[in-house]
């Protein structure tokens, strides 16, 4: 099947609820378009959906998110980047959709060993990044603008959905987030962070590249609310650039701009939307703390590389001297696994976590997150790595990748 006739039938499927799906994301596929609602996925306990709660399990979480979420969201069986390519503003990726697409089809071509007679039985999925113990290497990418971007979800608001965020991430002991626009007044981006003020050292703060005067307002918004780590997503400023002189302005920045931001506070600095070494010395030359390997979800320039090629090289150069974060498509704990062994410090997961908080709230992101990290203890059992440390690319099948 094409690609036209593969996105065809997706969205076909969501509209009128053409079979079930089975799988810890694969749901009946019903759709809210018509006021309609599938019967929730029946408990599993005991299955890879995850341990039973109030929430009930991921299916059931991804459940409720397709009905409140369709059509700007499919739940897809897979989130591949077909069924919304072009969807923009929404989930989608930008134009043909194809770096979406690419994130996802490079990660799968990463390929795991399995080793199961290594005795490994119980090892250690923990790991510290700038100084705090995560109980797993992934964290919640920040997403912002979500008033914007998504006006017709309005059955929470986008303080709930930071709430959710932040405390279904602290509750399963790793990082929230919270995300910007630059279009908000600054009234409104302190109410998202009276929220982070209320989880001190748990969030990750998400500033879009304004101009540096106006970025470091938001510095201090962040300070205030003390954030675990601030991401500046330099790649926004492609189609978004504007005039400098507005307030709603995002601009490129040079390595002397990025080093007066990084010299203005004393949060750790992460660089979000490297996508090669050369990118990634400069920021590090800029006295960065850290990257963040990404092509900003496929969402900012068409046809780019997947994270997943482009993390090694760049690990080959900056591995040990900078922290180094990726995204892209991350989904399931053997995901974590294959970015950590190709080179990433920790994940930030984006849609997925997004789809829980609508469909669960605090305890959807929580249950999500937790099922993620089980899901990556049983891998290091089947590929031999008794803690994160251990991981590296020895556990792939590096020659499979196309």
């Amino acid at each position: 099947m094409d690609i036209l006739n593969r996105r065809a039938a997706l969205k076909a499927s969501a509209l009128f609820g053409m079979g079930a799906m089975t799988g810890r994301s694969l749901i009946p596929a019903a759709t809210a378009a018509d006021g309609g609602a599938s019967a929730t996925p029946p408990a599993e306990s005991g299955t890879r959906y995850g341990p039973q709660s109030a929430t009930g399990n991921v299916a059931a979480v991804y459940q409720r998110a397709r009905e409140v979420l369709y059509p700007i969201c499919r739940v897809c069986p897979q989130c591949d980047g077909v069924a919304c390519a072009g969807e923009f503003p929404g989930i989608g990726g930008l134009d043909s959709g194809m770096s979406f697409q690419n994130n996802f089809t490079g990660l799968q071509r990463v390929k795991l060993k399995v080793r199961p007679l290594s005795g490994n039985k119980q090892p250690d999925c923990s790991t510290t990044l700038l100084g705090q113990k995560l109980s797993f290497p992934a964290m919640a990418a920040p997403i912002g603008g979500l008033a914007v971007n998504f006006p017709k979800l309005t059955h929470i608001s986008e303080e709930q959905y930071f709430d959710a965020i932040i405390g279904g991430c602290v509750d399963a002991g790793t990082m929230g987030s919270i995300g910007d626009i630059q279009s908000n007044p600054l009234s409104v981006t302190k109410g998202h962070y009276d929220v982070a003020g209320r989880f001190p050292g748990k969030v990750i703060a998400g500033i879009k590249p304004r101009p540096n005067e106006n970025f470091i307002s938001v510095i201090r918004l962040a300070e205030a609310a003390k954030a675990f780590m601030i991401t500046i997503d330099i790649d926004s400023a492609g189609r978004g650039w504007m005039d400098a002189s507005k307030s709603t302005a995002v601009e490129p920045k040079t390595v002397a701009q990025l080093r007066e931001l990084v010299r203005s506070t004393k949060i750790p600095i992460i660089v979000k939307g490297i996508m090669t070494p050369d990118d990634a010395l400069l920021a590090g030359e800029a006295g960065a703390a850290g990257i963040c390997v990404s092509n900003h979800g496929g969402r900012v320039l068409d046809h780019s590389s997947a994270t997943a090629d482009a993390l090694p090289a760049i690990a080959d150069k900056v591995k040990g001297k900078m922290v180094i974060l990726v995204d892209g498509c991350v989904h399931y704990g053997t995901d974590v696994l294959k970015y950590v062994a190709l080179g990433a410090d920790a994940v930030l997961v984006g849609r997925h976590i997004w789809r829980a908080a609508h469909g669960g709230g605090r305890e959807g992101v929580a249950l999500f997150m937790k099922t993620m990290r089980d899901e990556l203890t049983a891998a290091m059992v089947l590929t031999a790595v008794p803690t994160v440390a251990a991981i590296n690319r020895n556990i792939l099948e590096l020659d499979s990748r196309a």
